[in-house]
């Protein structure tokens, strides 16, 4: 499988854009993300505004308020699976993105209770951020390019930090972490400055008819998107002494790997002979890291984690998917399969408390008939 690499390194997310001379040309300039290396400063509150807080924002902005409380971007401080990570990998860079307002070793309640809040994205310096100036509002808004995919890169794309604090070797820190920009970059949607919005912030009309960009943020967690993304091809045929079947995963609406972001995350595909589930053989399509012994800036040999493996699914636009051929008994009547989308191993999730149900996803699951069966 191909192992996606970022066409360039992107630097921190900084906008710097000459100011026109109108209120409706004023942009932004300044940075906005770290990158986990520090968290985010806010600096002044916003003039005619209480406060930085997502409350503040809801009594002008209830209805988008109300979609952005039930996203993960509220909830990205207490989700169970970061929560079981960073209890084993307590890193400043993971607090830096799951609570970015927080200065100190641990957030606050209401930093962590906000998560990635409106301010994180939307307020810099005394300044209300948006795709593009207003100045026909309360307060005006400065244009930041929230409209395009290279907003999303300064959270969405990122390397590994190093070393974790953990007994095994440190992670590469040119390796990427997450690498999901980079590989919108190189899909047929990249290539058709189809947006990463365009899918994860879809146009919604409010009770009063006016369109926003919805603020759920759909993304992993919504099983209706996750179910668009890819479809199951199994392929049965009868050798001499056995049933084979031919499976891939064919991509559907998406726009970077299946999955993408955590590197926990992985699907499984498990296929079985008639009612023998017990016997299912699994595909795994995940991303795999091993140690490799490498020479440090220094010049010593030391052993760093590196990608070994990529068998996700590749977005269209990066060839063909891959096909794995199973092998059965000859005897077997119908095939079935189940293909499920996990945020962490199994063993994994288990070790840490959670179950099943919170951390797998059935995406597809069927039954194909063999010709000629007995």
């Amino acid at each position: 499988m191909l192992q996606l690499r970022a066409k360039h390194v992107l630097p921190l997310m900084v906008l710097a854009v000459s100011v026109g001379v109108s209120a409706e040309r004023r942009v932004f300039r300044g940075a906005l993300f770290s990158r986990g290396a520090a968290p985010v400063r806010l600096g002044r509150a916003v003039p005619g505004v209480a406060s930085h807080a997502a409350s503040a924002c809801a009594s002008c902005h209830a209805e988008i308020a109300d979609e952005w409380r039930a996203s993960q971007h509220r909830g990205a401080w207490h989700d169970r699976v970061f929560q079981a990570a960073y209890q084993r990998e307590p890193m400043a860079f993971c607090r830096h993105c799951h609570a970015p307002l927080a200065e100190g070793p641990a957030p606050s309640r209401e930093e962590a209770d906000e998560g990635v809040s409106c301010a994180v994205c939307h307020v810099r310096s005394g300044a209300v951020l948006g795709a593009r100036a207003r100045a026909d509002t309360p307060h005006p808004v400065l244009a930041a390019g929230l409209g395009a995919s290279t907003y999303c890169a300064g959270c969405h794309q990122f390397n590994f930090p190093g070393d974790t604090g953990g007994a095994e070797a440190p992670y590469a820190t040119d390796e990427p972490m997450q690498d999901t920009f980079a590989e919108w970059q190189m899909s047929a949607s990249g290539q058709r400055g189809e947006s990463c919005q365009s899918c994860h912030m879809p146009w919604v009309e409010g009770p009063n008819g006016r369109r926003h960009r919805s603020h759920r943020f759909v993304g992993g967690a919504d099983p209706a998107l996750v179910r668009q993304a890819v479809s199951v091809r199994l392929v049965p045929g009868r050798t001499a002494d056995a049933v084979e079947a031919a499976v891939s995963l064919v991509p559907g609406r998406l726009g970077h790997a299946f999955p993408t972001g955590d590197l926990f995350r992985r699907v499984e595909l498990r296929v079985w002979a008639d009612d023998d589930e017990a016997h299912a053989q699994t595909v795994v399509y995940a991303r795999a890291f091993a140690p490799v012994l490498e020479r440090s800036p220094r010049g010593a040999m030391l052993f760093v984690r590196r990608q070994s493996r990529d068998t996700r699914v590749m977005p269209p636009g990066l060839g063909a998917p891959e096909v794995e051929t199973l092998r059965f008994g000859r005897d077997t009547r119908t095939l079935n399969f189940r293909l499920q989308y996990l945020l962490m191993p199994t063993p994994m999730a288990a070790s840490h408390g959670i179950g099943t149900p919170e951390n797998q996803l059935t995406v597809e699951e069927g039954r194909v008939a063999l010709e000629g069966a007995r």
